[in-house]
């Protein structure tokens, strides 16, 4: 039997290795053109690298866990070609048979009682991070109800599925597999399993779990960052009472118009204030001696996703309207729910802002500054509070702001001088929009 051997291929600019997170089809098995083949996760995004060839998995060369490099040989395929072609039809036809002995029958078309050609296996569209979190809780993605673009199944979908809430597709093609049942819903206050495998150390058992690739360069580069650069904090309040007034008054979602955040006008205040104050926008060089200012404004923002934090960036910020920084976010909030980023995504930040307080977090934070940029600010839970205007206490809407910045680039009146910028353009919002 001819075979080919199969390669990591280039996985983005800049990106060498990457950590098997899954091989999706055992050896022996057939495969065809573009199917998926492995999982594969690099330091900033997870991607699943679909096969070159159709054929059947001859041999398998890495295994799951295992970091690999681009260029090297992951697995060796049988070529579809001659007999090796009617061995991937014939392992297809066993697979099918091997599907189908566990399954109801399909129906009858009716036509004289021959049954209907069963129809192609499809593979359910979802993202490898949404696949994983379907196997932890047990689920067979393939019996998921998907609620996205064009049926892809979300993360919320599984999680539906996973407490029993979730529709079940109610016709399954002959040759998918029948869904698990769900696993009974987690009794209230129960305590957590951690992952990770047993162990003991001198005071009792443990759970002892290796760090995902995303985990590790997330360690490396938060332990770098706040090692080499001298972190100054500082933190103050933005009555957002007006700005609040002021986005409600557009056009509501549930319209069928976009949804326009806090967020976004926040991006936009920041925007502006960074060209105002470039040495926000700057990074220190400390092998050349040198600072080296950003003369454009590569906004990233951090999302939490289950993978770790991720900073993908919103580029040339600073010639942005509100509308288009709004739908910029919706772009990356839908990225965030199928977890498709791509390691171009997340590169080219200039400054960064975390916000914490959109998952109910607290009111002050100390953010550090990522590699490569000179600051950082955190946002804390907008909420109202009494507030003294005008010689009166009233009941304002204030969101607490947290900002990190590099003391080797700009010294205290510079912080203060940008951040009055970012509050005045919060509070006065009608300058935002022109």
């Amino acid at each position: 039997m001819a075979t080919r051997d199969f390669k990591l291929p280039d996985l983005g600019e800049g990106v060498h290795e990457g950590q098997i997170v899954r091989l999706m089809v055992k050896a022996g098995e057939a495969i065809r053109e573009d199917e998926p083949l492995m999982e594969v996760e690099t330091d900033k995004a997870s991607v699943e690298i679909p096969s070159p060839f159709t054929g059947t998995i001859a041999k398998w060369h890495v295994q799951e866990g295992q970091l690999v490099h681009v260029g090297d040989v992951m697995v060796t395929v049988g070529d579809a070609a001659g007999s090796s072609a009617a061995e991937v039809e014939s392992k297809s036809s066993e697979s099918a048979a091997r599907a189908r002995s566990t399954h109801p029958p399909a129906p009858h078309s009716g036509n004289g009682g021959v049954a209907t050609a069963a129809p192609p296996v499809r593979r359910a569209p979802a993202s490898p991070a949404v696949r994983k979190l379907a196997r932890k809780h047990s689920i067979d993605i393939e019996t998921v109800q998907g609620s996205g673009p064009n049926g892809r199944i979300t993360r919320a979908d599984v999680e539906r599925a996973a407490s029993g809430a979730s529709p079940v597709r109610s016709a399954l093609p002959t040759g998918v597999r029948s869904k698990a049942s769900p696993p009974p819903a987690p009794a209230l206050h129960a305590a957590v399993e951690p992952p990770g495998e047993d162990g003991h150390d001198n005071w009792g058992p443990i759970r002892t779990q290796k760090n995902s690739r995303a985990r590790s360069t997330i360690a490396a580069n938060m332990t770098q960052s706040w090692s080499t650069i001298p972190h100054v904090t500082d933190s103050d309040d933005a009555d957002v009472t007006e700005l609040d007034r002021l986005r409600r008054g557009y056009p509501a979602a549930e319209n069928g118009h976009r949804k326009i955040t806090m967020l976004a006008f926040i991006i936009r205040a920041v925007a502006r204030a960074l060209t105002m104050h470039p040495e926000f926008n700057a990074q220190f060089d400390a092998e050349n001696d040198q600072i080296i200012y950003r003369r454009y404004i590569n906004i990233a923002v951090a999302v939490h996703t289950e993978r770790g934090l991720i900073t993908p960036v919103i580029r040339n910020t600073d010639q942005l309207g509100i509308v288009a920084i709004a739908d910029a976010l919706n772009e990356l909030a839908d990225k965030a729910r199928s977890a498709s980023f791509t390691v171009n995504d997340t590169r080219g930040g200039t400054y960064t802002i975390s916000n914490p307080g959109a998952l109910g977090g607290s009111r002050y934070s100390t953010p550090i500054i990522p590699p490569g940029q000179g600051a950082v600010m955190a946002l804390g839970r907008t909420r109202q509070m009494p507030w003294v205007v005008d010689g009166s206490v009233q009941p304002r809407l204030i969101l607490p702001i947290s900002h990190s910045f590099d003391h080797r680039i700009a010294d205290g009146g510079h912080e203060v001088a940008f951040m009055q910028q970012v509050i005045g353009g919060l509070e006065n919002p009608a300058r935002l929009l022109l």
